[in-house]
């Protein structure tokens, strides 16, 4: 790891961060309350309190001060005790612990790097169909819903944060498919039906007409080609 010849400087830049990251949150908070009412919105509880944890907190300056290691990786190594502790519990809503851990991970530390350009789904231009990985409750919640027509995951469940903000939001989507984001290029047909959890990539003309009966009745459902 690098370190620093100011420690108390770099516990400055984690506070900041963490503030930044709190400022986010609320915003998005106060987004999903606006959109699907404040019992959606209480998913973003959990990854305040992350922030906010005494405990979390205390580590990583601990470590600061007494490694001189930048905030990056002191942040990241408490992180990692905390989703350790959480895998050891075989219980689904310590796994959502873990998934929420990640996601508030990865937001305070791009707020401490403050580099590369990344990819904002509010600010989109045009109608898109998103295929990722994983996308997290935040990841979801901060969508432009009229531009965002629907996404499908490799990972994740049906009772997953990010599968009930979907929901909530009516966005056509599937979670946990494994491999969907290595199945689609520019140019295909797509089907997701976010009800029987199907995802129809190049479906046959059968196929397309008998969705394209169904559109006009089935809101969690999306047929278009990808760009």
């Amino acid at each position: 790891p690098a370190h620093v010849a100011d420690p108390e400087r770099e516990i400055k830049r984690f506070d900041a961060a963490l503030e930044k990251a709190k400022g986010e949150l609320a915003i998005i908070q106060d987004k999903v309350t606006k959109e699907v009412g404040e019992q959606h919105a209480e998913i973003f509880n959990a990854h305040i309190a992350i922030l906010d944890d005494p405990l979390l907190n205390k580590d990583v300056k601990a470590e600061i001060r007494k490694s001189g290691v930048v905030a990056e990786y002191a942040f990241w190594q408490a992180l990692r005790k905390l989703e350790k502790m959480f895998s050891t519990v075989d219980v689904e809503y310590y796994k959502e612990r873990n998934l929420d851990v990640h996601d508030v991970g990865l937001r305070v530390l791009k707020s401490l790097k403050k580099t590369g350009k990344e990819e904002n789904l509010t600010e989109l231009k045009e109608e898109v169909v998103v295929f990722a990985y994983n996308l997290s409750p935040s990841d979801t919640a901060a969508m432009h819903k009229e531009k965002v027509t629907g996404f499908a995951t490799d990972i994740g469940s049906r009772t997953s944060h990010t599968a009930i903000m979907a929901r909530a939001l009516e966005i056509p989507a599937v979670v946990g498919l494994e491999t969907a984001t290595q199945q689609v290029k520019s140019g295909d047909i797509l089907i997701i039906d976010g009800t029987t959890g199907i995802v129809e990539v190049k479906p046959d003309k059968r196929i397309i007409l008998k969705y394209q009966r169904q559109q006009k009745t089935k809101l969690n459902l999306l047929l278009m080609r990808i760009r």
